[in-house]
């Protein structure tokens, strides 16, 4: 049990009726997980109005009703409510308050952008831990408490799935999260009550306009994030346009990184190469070798993310490239797999920047053809599938466009919509919806020394189809393939 007036801390109330609780059982925003006893939060989505389950709630026993915009509809039921400025917010200390803030007592490093998140989170958690602290990790991939991973369904899980996270990771002797944050979260204020010790900005580009509708509002969320109020010190992405925005423009301690552009902390001499990549870091003027076990201009501007945010939480320079060079494979992020005939790669990309870095990378650590494997999500961003096409198109020598998650979309509408950007290119490609079939076509296709990109997926072990998640995975699906043409 929580005291109401303990819950509410950091919360603007703006009003409140009926015999309101001394005591709260539990807090839920979904009226099919109330708890006798309860609260619930009537939160206004897109397409629902927690409004419209204020019935259902109290029928499971909620003891109060919390809003922001449904004053009407629960005063009609007679319950005990509270009307907040945000409900959104208020959940988010809701949910703080209710596992005693945990983040409190641990220093928090978030990571945002577009791209490369999962990544460099990766790297810093492993970076800290190889250097002796005790560190939690929360992401897209999974989560880590206590070097044990559990896996997760969002990049940034609901407020009270997180603060309840966070409470298991300081039960740990966690001392240092590293989080992914999502704009999402950012845009719905789901961890609004933790303050970063570091905020890490890696890009912007386009991706969930689906949600966003506009480039610029995407942008103008992934600013908001780099701020004092959500960060004490901000590392940000120098050779980014809107990271150059966020120097510019932020009020909190500016850290920046790059390559191109003046910064901070800057790479130079930097080789790549299929076993990985090297290059000198000068990081606040130490200068250190690096090697890291992943190729890629991105994985460089990753592991510079990932070098000085560690290097603000008093983790060395020379302590940070050692334990790069021990950086363990990161699930669904550049995975190579190795055949008699060719190599795969497979990889996340998701996005049209995602998909260019990658291939970019694949032509350059290939004697012979890149031939790329993806599709694109059902109920989606519609606008970056012509441009994920076009893409394609020209970076990769042979395409075959495929189904990933249609969700309640026909998987032909959606590669119809990918191959309306090949067209008027000089471009080889194919469509075979079925995922498992277009990575054979491209293996049975591929000649030696060629380079096989399946891109989208990643570490995910799902298809989704029509509400339905069926197994399925990437890695697990090539080594089958290439196991039945095995010799």
């Amino acid at each position: 049990m929580k005291k109401l007036t303990e819950l509410l801390e950091h919360i603007e109330v703006t009003g409140s009726g009926g015999n309101l609780p001394d005591e709260v059982s539990d807090i839920a925003a979904d009226s099919r997980r109330v708890k006798e006893g309860g609260v619930f939060v009537a939160l206004k989505g897109g397409t629902f109005d927690g409004g419209d389950y204020i019935k259902d709630a109290l029928k499971s026993g909620a003891a109060l009703v919390v809003s922001d915009g449904a004053e009407t509809k629960v005063r009609n039921t007679g319950a005990p409510y509270v009307i907040v400025k945000n409900a959104r917010e208020a959940y988010a200390f809701m949910a703080a308050n209710y596992f005693d803030n945990p983040a409190r007592d641990m220093r928090f490093v978030g990571v945002s952008g577009t791209n490369g998140k999962t990544t460099i989170a990766h790297m810093i958690y492993h970076i800290l831990s190889s250097n002796g602290i005790k560190t939690g990790l929360s992401g897209t991939i999974g989560n880590i408490i206590g070097g044990e991973r559990f896996p997760t369904d969002m990049t940034t899980p609901d407020p009270y799935e997180f603060f309840g996270m966070l409470k298991k990771m300081r039960g740990a002797g966690t001392e240092v999260v590293v989080s992914e944050v999502s704009a999402h979260a950012v845009y719905l204020k789901k961890i609004n009550p933790v303050i970063a010790d570091v905020a890490v900005f890696t890009n912007c580009s386009q991706d969930h306009l689906d949600f966003f509708k506009t480039m610029e509002k995407y942008a103008e969320v992934k600013r908001s994030y780099f701020t004092k109020k959500h960060a004490r010190s901000v590392v940000i992405n120098a050779d980014d346009r809107v990271g150059v925005e966020i120097i510019n423009g932020s009020d909190a301690r500016v850290v920046s990184y790059g390559i191109k552009n003046p910064a901070d902390v800057f790479a130079v001499n930097i080789r790549l190469a299929a076993s990985g990549a090297s290059f000198f870091v000068n990081l606040f003027d130490d200068v250190e070798s690096v090697r890291i076990p992943l190729t890629g201009l991105f994985n460089v501007y990753n592991a510079l993310a990932a070098m000085t945010a560690a290097r603000l939480l008093n983790v060395s320079a020379r302590d940070s490239a050692e334990s790069l060079s021990t950086l363990p494979e990161i699930p669904g992020r550049f995975n190579i797999v190795s055949a008699e005939k060719c190599d795969f790669v497979i990889d996340y990309a998701h996005s049209p920047d995602g998909l260019k870095q990658i291939l970019t990378a694949a032509r350059g650590i290939t004697r012979g053809k890149v031939i790329c494997v993806f599709g694109c999500g059902g109920d989606r961003d519609k606008k970056k599938r012509p441009l994920m096409g076009r893409i394609a198109a020209e970076y990769a020598d042979f395409t075959v466009l495929t189904s990933d998650n249609p969700r309640f979309e026909e998987p032909d509408a959606i590669i119809s919509d990918i191959e309306s950007g090949i067209k008027g290119i000089n471009a080889r490609y194919m469509n075979i919806i079925d995922r498992e079939s277009a990575i054979r076509k491209a293996y049975e296709t591929a000649e030696k020394n060629d380079l096989i990109v399946v891109a989208g997926k990643g570490a995910e072990n799902y298809m989704e189809i029509k509400g339905i998640k069926y197994d399925y995975g990437d890695r697990e699906t090539v080594e089958k393939i290439i196991g039945k043409y095995a010799t």
